[in-house]
């Protein structure tokens, strides 16, 4: 498993535009604290920056902090070096003088000559190879002063006295950290601005009930599909992919690499054929590496997006077993935003070819599902061919396609904001699916609580899965006592085991790859796509009703407002009715 990011904090920081003034003894005394007790839970992807104390030699004047003045603005301890060589940190220094660094256990002169902003190391010429198309000057350190990539705290110094203290956790490989970003990233990553694109034409789905509609787009596409997911092992897809290629369009595939169990012998099966047949195959698994998992599933086909909850798999999109959310925006915009997303996400220097890959890699599990990739039990078989039996009733066909506004949501970067901002808003419901969640108090259930709290609908649906169950209960009994309604999910023969990960919120809909725990928002690539229209929305709810009960919908029209009977929202919203027992 890859490691998390570590965390940087600023012990003492005035903010961008804000000028705070404390007492020596203050300043110092926080600075010691939160050094001593380090860090809560480990944030990983978009930890939060390095922490500033800012303090004077007189204990009895007051010192100013400035964040345009003296500090440490940037660390690079764990470079992609044998031994970490041409590590660096960046200061920024008002005018010459007495500047050193301390770490309580070395101490450092910076060269007297160091004046703004400056890179020091103790071997320069490496580090200007690492700020390669950067005009930041480097000083060379003439005493020993190793940043330790396990975790360090450090002091910028004027005369002895501490000017600016950032510490921070154990670093993975290729991370830096800037005070303008206040998080680690590594090369080749920029958290993106969701761009709203209106009018785009929009069509949800849900599995095991619509296997066809997810890959039917595949089939169709002429110019190009550009497919991500975490796996790729289903031969339905790939014949379709195969297939795309043959006829001349531009398809590329985009895989994770170290996928929790193994890299899967039926992909690595799925990937041959897809090279063989000309198809660009390439696995995000280097370093440093920009996401700790490609958990993404999407495709680009010609002009449709086509967003999933579902991995390219016979229990996924197959129709196997999985309950699982989809949505096509039929848009050129929505699918130009999402393929220059892939486009930086595959050509990323953490990316490798197929077969590049293959020769070292180790595959694990079985070569292929029993009777081919799904055979008369799933919807896949070996030649990829469409079976006809079906393990699971159909109950909810897409609906026609809609005009909705819609918004592609990425983690790491927006998602989670954006979710939880959407949740603060909500007037009337909030209906979440997801399989399992970080706990009461993981920042997307916490939204959820608060709008409970101030009497929005709020269900929460999790997973009924023999690994995932005995969690979600006591989940549930947890927050019995407040006004949220927790289930766990009784498929009751309609689908397997939950996997969907989506939200309604009033008149919109949420969908996509995000699990709902801190490392998924911070480190993994996760797509997402959230969509505004009524009808969109309530045709979630309407599944979403039924998945809680295990049954089918009595009434047309979808929110939660009750467990049992029928029951009308009050106030500015619509009136809106549905049986939900």
């Amino acid at each position: 498993m890859r490691p998390s990011i570590g965390r940087v904090r600023r012990v003492i920081r005035g903010g961008s535009a804000v000028r705070v003034e404390v007492t020596v003894r203050v300043v110092v005394a926080v600075a010691v604290l939160i050094a001593a007790v380090g860090p809560a839970a480990g944030v990983a992807g978009a930890a939060t920056g390095p922490s500033a104390a800012s303090d004077a030699a007189d204990p009895s004047r007051t010192a100013t902090i400035d964040a345009t003045g003296p500090r440490i603005v940037e660390l690079y301890p764990n470079p992609t070096t044998e031994g970490n060589r041409g590590e660096y940190l960046v200061v920024r220094l008002s005018e010459p003088g007495n500047w050193s660094l301390s770490d309580g256990h070395h101490e450092a002169s910076i060269p007297s000559n160091a004046t703004g902003t400056v890179a020091l190391s103790m071997e320069p010429a490496l580090t200007r190879e690492h700020l390669v198309g950067r005009d930041v000057p480097v000083r060379a350190l003439d005493d020993h002063f190793p940043l330790s990539a396990s975790g360090d705290r450090i002091v910028l110094r004027l005369d002895g006295d501490p000017v600016d203290v950032v510490a921070y956790d154990r670093v993975r490989e290729g991370y830096r950290w800037r005070a303008a970003w206040d998080e680690w990233r590594p090369n080749g990553y920029a958290p993106r601005t969701p761009e709203r694109v209106a009018g785009a034409s929009v069509t949800p789905f849900v599995l095991p009930d619509s296997p066809d509609v997810p890959v039917d787009p595949l089939a169709a596409a002429e110019d190009r599909i550009l497919l991500a997911g975490y796996t790729v092992e289903s031969d339905r897809v790939v014949k379709r992919l195969v297939d795309a290629a043959a006829r001349g369009a531009e398809v590329r595939v985009l895989l994770e690499g170290s996928p929790v169990g193994g890299f899967p012998k039926r992909g690595a099966r799925v990937a041959d054929r897809l090279v063989a047949a000309g198809v660009e195959v390439r696995v995000l698994d280097g370093e440093p590496n920009r996401f700790r998992f490609h958990h993404a599933k999407y495709a680009v086909a010609d002009d449709r997006a086509v967003v999933l909850t579902e991995n390219w798999k016979r229990s996924g999109t197959g129709g196997g077993s999985s309950r699982g959310w989809g949505v096509i925006a039929d848009d050129p915009a929505v699918a130009a935003d999402l393929a220059t997303l892939f486009e930086n996400d595959a050509t990323g220097p953490d990316t490798r070819s197929w077969r590049e890959f293959r020769a070292d890699a180790t595959f694990h599990g079985p070569p292929a599902y029993g009777g081919g990739d799904g055979g008369a039990s799933g919807r896949d078989d070996t030649d990829g061919a469409d079976v006809e039996d079906r393990p699971y009733p159909v109950r909810f066909d897409p609906p026609p396609p809609a005009p909705a506004d819609v918004e592609l949501l990425t983690a790491p970067g927006n998602a989670g904001d954006r979710i939880v901002d959407r949740i603060d808003a909500a007037d009337d419901r909030v209906l979440a699916v997801v399989p399992r969640t970080g706990g009461p108090d993981e920042r997307i259930v916490r939204a959820l609580r608060r709008a409970a709290a101030r009497g929005v609908d709020v269900h929460l649906l999790l997973s009924n899965a023999w690994y995932d169950r005995e969690t979600n209960r006591k989940l549930a009994e947890t927050l019995a006592a407040e006004p949220i309604e927790v289930a766990v999910a009784e498929p009751r023969g309609r689908y397997g085991k939950i996997h969907a990960k989506g939200l309604v919120i009033d008149d919109a809909a949420v969908v996509g790859s995000l699990n709902w725990n801190e490392g998924a928002r911070t480190e993994n690539r996760e797509v997402l796509l959230a969509v505004e229209n009524a009808e969109v929305a309530d045709f979630y709810a309407r599944a979403y009703a039924a998945d809680w009960r295990g049954g089918g919908v009595h009434l047309p029209v979808g929110t939660v407002v009750g467990l049992v009977g029928t029951v009308v929202v009050s106030g500015a919203v619509a009136r809106r009715e549905i049986e939900f027992v």
